[in-house]
Formats: structure tokens, sequence, C-alpha cells
């Protein structure tokens, strides 16, 4: 699998909704917000075979607004032969 970091933003006006919904799709646990310090954006760390699999874990409202961000961890070795 891989890894994808998801940001999401939203409305003030649309957050409690938003947070709602995310929570209806099962995938409330897996997100931070930014929210209470008036930055409505969420972020999650997804696993998924695709993109478009990964923005599943968004509410189908804001699908076409978020961002999924393929990610890698890099380990020594590879660090080491740069």
């Amino acid at each position: 699998m891989t890894h994808f970091l998801i940001e999401s933003p939203h409305t003030e006006k649309d957050c409690a909704m938003i947070v709602k919904e995310t929570m209806a799709i099962g995938y409330l646990t897996h997100f931070y917000w930014g929210c209470k310090k008036d930055d409505h954006r969420g972020w999650a760390i997804i696993e998924a075979e695709n993109e478009k699999e990964a923005l599943l874990s968004v509410p189908s409202l804001l699908r076409g607004k978020s961002k999924a961000i393929q990610i890698v961890q890099f380990n020594p070795k590879e660090v080491e032969s740069w």
C-alpha cells in the first residue's frame, strides 16, 4: 500500500457538518483539524492503492477541493547514498 497525506480545506460555516460527515464515513479518528485555531482544514495520513482511493476518506462535498499527496519515508541507507 501507498501512503497519502490528505489535506481537506473547508469553510468555518461548513465546519460542523464536515466533521460530522467525516465521522459518518468512518475516518474521524484518522484526521487532525486546525479548526479550533481558525484554520479550517483537516489532515490525515491514509494508506490506499491510489490518489482516488485515498480521497474516499474525505466527505464527497470536499473531494474536489482536497489533495491526496503521495508520501514516503526515507531510510538511513537511502539518505547516505545521495
